[in-house]
């Protein structure tokens, strides 16, 4: 993205599974599911809907939409991500998964026999757009990809308005016999700027040797009040309106429709 892949992205990809399972996706997978039946109609095996998804990562959503995720998917999935490491681990997931190694401010179809797209997906990868510009980028994108009447759906961790300045959160699982412990840390050094910071630190307890790495990874992400989300879908051709979020939900979401 506009800087440096953090090292969850690249090198320590292996802990992402460990660190946020598909089966945390489960819920806000259904969400999106009835979003897209409501507006689109019903997808089925036989006549999927066509989703892509910018910033796929590991697949963890993709994973319950898809028809070939063995969830009880719907539609046929397409995932797009810069990094390598996550795209294997979502095509690991979904047997004969279309992947694309790819930016989401640049990327266009590259095949003209191919159809548009019936939904363009944009889950919280979308934090890591730093400016104004990013975004304005990224919606065009998602435009080129769709057809007339088709879905996007960008979903923020936060908005400004929302924003957990000094938020902590802490959890633990066990990865090839090692215990895994790791923090989330969130806070804004800058509140005049478009960005904070969000820094992961991950305990890896080897239980022969007893002894613990500690590793450090920072991603320094974007933030932007309701009105500029709402504005630049906007001037991108989309009708917009903002999704309540289920009651567990991590991120805000907002629905663009094209004309």
């Amino acid at each position: 993205m506009p800087q440096p892949q953090p090292r969850l992205y690249t090198d320590l990809a292996w802990l992402w599974p460990h660190l946020s399972p598909p089966e945390h996706y489960t819920a806000e997978a259904a969400h999106l599911d009835t979003l897209l039946t409501e507006h689109l109609g019903p997808g089925t095996e036989s006549t999927p809907h066509r989703i892509l998804e910018l910033g796929a990562g590991g697949g963890h959503t993709l994973v319950h939409l898809d028809t070939r995720g063995g969830r009880g998917g719907r539609h046929h999935t397409v995932a797009a991500d810069l990094s390598a490491e996550m795209l294997a681990h979502a095509s690991g997931l979904i047997p004969g998964l279309e992947t694309h190694a790819a930016d989401m401010r640049t990327m266009r179809p590259d095949r003209p026999d191919q159809p548009p797209f019936d939904a363009v997906l944009i889950h919280d990868a979308v934090d890591y757009l730093l400016t104004e510009d990013d975004l304005k980028q990224t919606f065009a994108a998602a435009r080129a990809h769709l057809r007339p009447g088709g879905l996007l759906f960008v979903a923020p961790t936060y908005l400004k308005e929302t924003f957990a300045d000094n938020e902590v959160a802490d959890d633990g699982t066990t990865v090839n016999g090692d215990q895994l412990t790791y923090f989330t840390y969130v806070h804004d050094p800058d509140p005049s700027d478009t960005t904070f910071e969000m820094i992961l630190l991950y305990l890896i307890r080897n239980l022969t040797t007893r002894k613990v790495e500690l590793i450090e990874d920072r991603h320094t992400l974007g933030l932007f009040p309701y009105e500029t989300w709402t504005t630049l879908m906007e001037q991108a051709g989309f009708t917009v309106q903002s999704i309540d979020p289920t009651e567990d939900a991590a991120w805000e979401l907002f629905l663009g429709k094209l004309p």
